[in-house]
């Protein structure tokens, strides 16, 4: 490694008596490192100013990136949830075909045997398009006779008087309900039994009275 170099000046010296001249170097000294090292740097005066404005320009960018970066995840969330719910309406209007198919093979038994061979290639095409809804996240939702009536799941389409059944106890279900994910696509429509001693703040009986 290379040292640094001091400032030198050549300095001729004559001996008076012998008449010989001899050159030797003396340092020179460096006026600017004389200054720093005699003089403390000071601070301009308004450096405390620049550097509180830096750190609120800081901070400010911070925030305003950390805002982004949500606004960013929060339009990547919403595209996910379109992607996610896109075949709504497609999936709705498809339960009405399996509609069809279900009420068609429950008749099965009131057809002619000839025609069973129909209703197996329905019973077929039912399986298969309800294992394709159910591949698409499409899945029926289990309902049956005994389960407690839940308002936030059930539609109920009627009310009836059973005095061998407790209160809000499903009787019937009248028509299969589906789930799209994680959303009711459609609600199953069932038949609520109403007790002789249904509680106070029970469902009004239509075309009878409070208890």
């Amino acid at each position: 490694m290379t040292k640094n170099k001091k400032n030198v000046k050549k300095v001729q010296i004559v001996d008076l008596e012998t008449e010989e001249a001899e050159v030797i170097e003396e340092p020179v000294e460096d006026k600017l490192v004389s200054a720093c090292e005699a003089d403390e740097i000071k601070e301009p005066d308004n450096f405390k100013d620049l550097e509180e404005k830096l750190a609120a320009m800081t901070e400010n960018w911070q925030r305003e990136r950390a805002n982004f970066q949500n606004f960013k995840r929060r339009i990547e969330d919403e595209k996910k949830e379109l992607r996610k719910y896109a075949s709504y309406d497609l999936a709705f209007d498809l339960l009405k075909v399996i509609d069809y198919f279900e009420s068609s093979v429950s008749f099965a038994e009131n057809l002619p045997p000839e025609a069973q061979n129909v209703i197996i290639g329905v019973e077929y095409t039912l399986k298969e398009l309800v294992q394709i809804l159910s591949a698409h996240g499409i899945t029926p939702i289990k309902i049956k006779e005994g389960d407690t009536f839940d308002s936030s799941l059930m539609e109920a389409s009627e009310r009836v008087i059973k005095e061998d059944v407790e209160a809000e106890t499903v009787v019937e279900v009248q028509r299969d309900g589906w789930m799209y994910h994680d959303r009711i696509l459609r609600s199953p429509q069932v038949i609520v039994a109403v007790g002789p001693h249904e509680p106070k703040g029970g469902d009004v009986v239509e075309g009878g009275e409070n208890d």
